[in-house]
């Protein structure tokens, strides 16, 4: 008897198989699960996310002067379009008030002003930028 069958044999005396096939089911669940709470999450949170996607993007223009005005729109949309995907794997429960997808999607953001002439320095830090929102 070879170290395979041996192998073989103690899997199938320990029921490994079956055991494995539970625990893929569980993390399964539990996969599904965290992607339903993330997807609550992100629905509930939407509008939130967006402006805070918005004072970003008006931030790096302005620290940048504009000169990355494209990329910062263009990650900004594709942040906005995975917060919407994310949204729609909410919970079926919770998805009663309807789908994300008729969600109106907000015009995009001017770029802001350009700095007057002459002025070198970035604008002051906003100390409210990244503070959670309060509850």
């Amino acid at each position: 008897m070879g170290f395979l069958d041996k192998a073989k044999q103690k899997a199938q005396q320990y029921e490994l198989q079956a055991k494995a096939e539970r625990l893929a089911a569980a993390a399964e669940r539990a996969t599904r699960q965290t992607v339903h709470k993330a997807g609550d999450l992100a629905h509930d949170k939407h509008d939130t996310v967006i402006s805070r996607l918005d004072a970003i993007a008006a931030r790096i223009d302005a620290r940048t002067d504009g000169k990355y005005a494209g990329t910062v729109a263009k990650a900004k949309q594709q942040l906005a379009k995975g917060v919407d995907k994310l949204a729609e794997q909410r919970s079926a429960g919770a998805a009663a008030d309807g789908p994300t997808a008729q969600r109106p999607t907000p015009p995009p953001t001017p770029p802001p002003p350009a700095p007057p002439a002459g002025s070198s320095a970035p604008a002051p830090a906003d100390p409210t930028l990244f503070e959670p929102p309060a509850h």
